[in-house]
């Protein structure tokens, strides 16, 4: 299985799979939390491995935040994640996430998958709050009071946050 590594920061990194992994729900988790009970080897191996502080699960890729550790130990925690994914059996639809973090989540993925794009343009974007399906957003740098920010917020933002977290209805602008 072929994965594409994006690094965000020295104890941030992203995993994209070649080939989604079916599931009910995006999971959460952080240090304090890694309590899923998940009858899941993959949740399972995610929960147990040292040095993780967060991560987010989606069907197409996984954010890891980690301690404070040496490229070597990162190297080893994604060879774990990689093996256990590829054993992962993809027609078992038993991966269950929570409702729990809904903001560390939407951050996440704002972070992970909005941000480079609003990036090149000399932007970026943070959430304002989330209440009842409703996103609250405001755009930072350049893409503030940007002409087409209604359009990105609709076709780049919204559509990324429903898709990957189907509780939200709707993406605002602030």
């Amino acid at each position: 299985m072929v994965i594409e590594e994006k690094k965000l920061s020295p104890t941030e990194f992203l995993l994209f799979f070649p080939k989604n992994i079916k599931q009910i729900d995006v999971i959460y988790c952080n240090k304090n939390q890694f309590t899923i009970n998940a009858e899941n080897s993959l949740i399972e191996v995610l929960n147990s491995l040292q040095y993780i502080d967060e991560y987010l699960l989606c069907s197409d890729f996984i954010y890891i935040k980690t301690s404070s550790i040496s490229k070597e130990e990162q190297e080893d925690i994604k060879a774990v994640i990689l093996a256990e994914i590829s054993e992962y059996d993809n027609t078992a639809n038993i991966l269950i996430g929570d409702n729990d973090h809904i903001n560390s989540k939407i951050r996440i993925i704002l972070r992970a998958v909005v941000s480079p794009f609003l990036a090149r343009d000399g932007g970026d974007i943070e959430l304002v709050s989330y209440t009842k399906g409703i996103a609250i957003v405001h755009f930072l740098g350049k893409c503030q009071g940007c002409p087409y920010a209604q359009k990105t917020l609709k076709e780049k933002v919204e559509k990324n946050l429903i898709h990957y977290l189907p509780t939200i209805r709707e993406v605002r602008m602030q």
